[in-house]
């Protein structure tokens, strides 16, 4: 009786293991036009943020834009409440410095875009659609200020306030500088989301 108890109490504990629902996979921030990087190409990057408790296989999952690029990610297991950069240069001289996860110089973020993340079977995971309305300035990141907020609303977007590297703004591989997690702000951008 005993063995059975400490096995029914073992299963309630929650802890970390390989996630197979990958829609707790978001685009938690993206760097359309630097300028310390060598080229405004050489400092795009992408972060995708694990918005959940467990562990989720990135092998096959691709990232694309409305313009026909497309990233083809490989192994590696994103975990819990953690980041992973996509960016076009690895080389920190060049591209800014900022810590790249993986490297990929097929993708490039522009002006008006529609980035979509798919998983390996192909499914949408998550998507921001963007245009001059959102806050997309020079030097400066796009973050989203919660990751449990809808993505594909400008509201739920804001432009970083800290620097990295050689001197943009941006949190690539870290928590948004622009980060809140209140009761009023959740239910304002609940809001504005379905006014939208």
């Amino acid at each position: 009786m005993t063995y059975v108890l400490a096995v029914f109490v073992a299963l309630l504990i929650p802890r970390p293991g390989i996630e197979t629902a990958s829609d707790n996979v978001v685009i938690n921030e993206f760097m359309a036009h630097p300028t310390a990087s060598a080229t405004q190409h050489l400092g795009e990057y992408i972060e995708l943020y694990n918005n959940s408790n467990g562990y989720i296989n990135l092998s096959g999952w691709t990232i694309s834009n409305s313009y026909g690029d497309e990233v083809v990610l490989g192994t590696y297991l994103l975990g819990p409440e953690s980041y992973y950069v996509v960016g076009t240069c690895g080389d920190l001289d060049l591209n800014g410095g900022y810590e790249a996860d993986y490297v990929c110089s097929d993708l490039e973020i522009r002006d008006h875009d529609h980035l979509r993340v798919r998983n390996a079977s192909g499914n949408l995971v998550t998507e921001v659609d963007f245009d001059s309305s959102w806050p997309i300035v020079d030097g400066e990141s796009c973050e989203f200020i919660n990751p449990g907020w809808v993505s594909t609303s400008a509201s739920s977007w804001s432009t970083a306030t800290t620097t990295y590297g050689k001197g943009d703004y941006g949190t690539p591989g870290t928590q948004n500088s622009v980060y809140e997690n209140n009761f009023a702000q959740n239910s304002w951008a609940f809001i504005k989301a379905f006014v939208q």
